[in-house]
């Protein structure tokens, strides 16, 4: 009979097969402690919690006595607990207060160092429920509210969203099994829901043709264009602001079409998407044509007016 293997996940302390494992759970040499501290419960968040296989080592031992002026005579249990100390703690301790950042731990929930913490704790969000407010620094705190309020917004909105059916094929859209599918189709001229695939395939596969292919299956109202959109409004504001964003995020994007110059968009003066041109030149003559277009325009209307004056001067009566 062979010799059975040593298990080499036990010799770092972390077998998750335990007294089942089929090698042998022995250890021949001494493991550093450093293999065997948790270096996810420092951050804290590990997730085994009292089953996880490594030591749960809070970095707070850190600030006991002289500890950061240890001579070579600390214990190997301190040398590993400041490694595990980040360098810009140290750092963050000759600056200002009000110009330190924000502890990540206590943002968590829990910090280790307590009062003795080199980094700021914020006030509590009322919004996310965490210490995320910088006490010091309008600025920042202006910037989360808005960031939370917008996060919560939109998850009120996804929420209220999860009951909405599509008005074709009767589905809640956000329960349809691919991400492609779970996006709402948003006509401008009419509030009827449709998830974007019933609608795409209404255009596509409809044998009408013109308005009557843009027009709601519904109500028959005719949208020259489809938003597709991750929530439903419940809202005439919200609708508008569904439109303006997904317009404005076209805007970002080259239209494919003119392809700087070299093609030709069918939207024309409609198109959503970025129209630019990479030469300068031709940017130049564009603008020499269109002032010569209006140019042209001002002098056939000058010219319509002294031809106007002619006519009614020709058609004055003779005595006068």
């Amino acid at each position: 009979m062979s010799q059975r293997k040593p298990c080499k996940y036990f010799a770092q302390g972390a077998c998750w097969r335990g007294d089942h494992c089929k090698f042998v759970h022995e250890r021949k040499e001494p493991q550093p402690l450093s293999r065997n501290v948790c270096t996810f419960y420092q951050k804290g968040n590990c997730t085994y919690g009292s089953r996880c296989k490594y030591e749960h080592v809070k970095t707070s031992w850190v600030a006991s006595g002289g500890a950061a002026g240890a001579s070579s005579s600390s214990s190997p249990h301190q040398s590993v607990i400041l490694s595990s100390v980040p360098a810009s703690v140290g750092s963050s301790r000759d600056g200002k207060k009000e110009d330190r950042p924000l502890c990540s731990f206590d943002v968590a929930g829990d910090c280790p160092h307590g009062d003795k913490c080199s980094f700021v704790h914020g006030d509590l969000c009322p919004t996310c429920g965490k210490h995320s407010l910088h006490p010091f620094q309008a600025d920042e705190r202006e910037e989360h509210v808005k960031s939370c309020e917008k996060n919560q917004k939109f998850l009120v909105a996804v929420k209220r969203s999860e009951e909405i059916e599509c008005s074709v094929c009767l589905d809640r859209v956000l329960s349809k099994p691919t991400a492609a599918e779970r996006k709402f189709a948003v006509l401008p001229e009419c509030n009827h829901p449709f998830c974007i695939s019933c609608i795409r395939n209404w255009r596509n596969g409809s044998p009408a043709s013109g308005m009557a292919l843009r027009a709601c299956p519904i109500c028959r109202k005719t949208s020259h264009f489809v938003i597709p959109s991750l929530i439903w409004y419940s809202s005439k504001e919200e609708k508008q602001e569904i439109i303006d964003t997904y317009k404005a995020r076209l805007r970002q994007i080259d239209c494919k079409h003119f392809n700087f110059g070299n093609g030709n968009c069918p939207f024309g003066i409609n198109c959503f998407y970025k129209v630019r041109l990479v030469n300068l030149n031709m940017q130049f003559q564009l603008h020499i044509a269109s002032l010569s277009v209006a140019l042209l325009e001002y002098l056939v209307k000058i010219l319509f007016f002294i031809s106007k004056c002619f006519s009614q001067a020709l058609n004055l009566p003779t005595d006068i």
